[in-house]
């Protein structure tokens, strides 16, 4: 099991630059699999930070936002919602206003980031974060996101992580690992 506070002074961020951004962000990486197609990261964006640029890249993407805002292709997606990027989806006018940290889920191979839209190109959604199943399983992306009361979560036959808002605090646990007791909801991305 991997357990982190996101909110720790001690995390140690490294410097990135998002292909056509006007600035660096920062990254933590908490997970990634052994054959690098799923990862799990923590990203701050400094303010006023911009990718003016269109394109698209392979991946999937899932982020939850934790404080600030993130905005991309006229949608925004604030602290209590899901912002899902599926692979391919044309992403347009990206950029914050405040300081914003996002947990981002990765499903597929990093890089690959192609300007203008793509030819069969995924959607791109914010959804509010309840009770229940938030992203469903099948289609593009691997794996389901859902809230649950984060207090008793048990195992899983499967790799999830779990994030609990209340607390800041972020898990990977593996098929059959016992999750750390926790409060509040939490959220569960399945990755399978």
């Amino acid at each position: 099991m991997n357990d982190q506070d996101l909110f720790d002074d001690a995390l140690e961020w490294a410097s990135f630059a998002p292909a056509g951004a006007d600035q660096k962000a920062e990254m933590v990486l908490l997970y990634q699999s052994a054959d690098a197609t799923s990862r799990t990261v923590f990203v701050r964006f400094p303010a006023g930070w911009q990718r003016a640029m269109t394109g698209h890249q392979p991946a999937g993407e899932e982020m939850l936002v934790l404080e600030g805002a993130l905005s991309m292709s006229g949608s925004t997606c604030r602290p209590g919602q899901l912002l899902v990027v599926e692979p391919r989806a044309t992403r347009s006018q990206t950029g914050t206003e405040d300081e914003t940290r996002a947990l981002v889920w990765f499903s597929g191979a990093a890089g690959g980031w192609t300007e203008g839209p793509a030819d069969e190109p995924g959607t791109l959604t914010v959804s509010d974060l309840a009770p229940g199943t938030v992203r469903a399983g099948g289609g593009t992306l691997s794996g389901s996101v859902e809230q649950v009361d984060g207090a008793d979560l048990g195992s899983f036959d499967h790799e999830v992580d779990v994030y609990w808002p209340s607390l800041g605090r972020w898990a990977h646990l593996g098929a059959g690992e016992a999750a750390p007791a926790g409060e509040g909801v939490a959220v569960v991305r399945h990755w399978a």
